[in-house]
């Protein structure tokens, strides 16, 4: 499992949604977040390296129903305020990290069918 995915499996651990994996559709995503459900949030890599030294940088995107602003905005501050200040080891076999917020529930524009789009950055230390 890559960092990435642990994310997403701690985010569905701590009831934010429920991980898309083989055996389940979810709207929890790693990687580019498919076009459904509606509901969907992804969380992305800035950097190439899980191991840099000063950390990396992590988007995470919700995204809600069509001409529903407030859905995917509410759901990016519960989001910060779940992991915004994190530090201890991600669910199941995850590694031992420390999450810092470097911005929260930014506006980024609507999608091509209407949906609000608000993305979240993170500043990511494997401990």
């Amino acid at each position: 499992m890559n960092l990435l995915e642990h994310i997403v499996d701690h985010l569905d651990f701590l009831g934010l949604g429920a991980a898309n994996t083989d055996s389940q559709p979810g709207n929890l995503f790693w990687g580019q977040m498919p076009d459904q459900p509606d509901r969907a949030l992804s969380v992305l890599s800035v950097n190439s390296s899980g191991y840099a030294q000063d950390g990396i940088r992590i988007q995470i995107f919700t995204r809600g129903p069509v001409g529903d602003a407030r859905v995917p905005y509410e759901w990016a501050c519960a989001l910060d305020e779940a992991i915004g200040c994190f530090a201890g080891f991600l669910h199941g076999d995850g590694p031992y990290v420390r999450l810092e917020t470097l911005s929260c529930a930014e506006g980024c524009g609507m999608d091509t069918r209407g949906r609000h789009l608000y993305v979240s950055q993170y500043r990511l230390y494997r401990c």
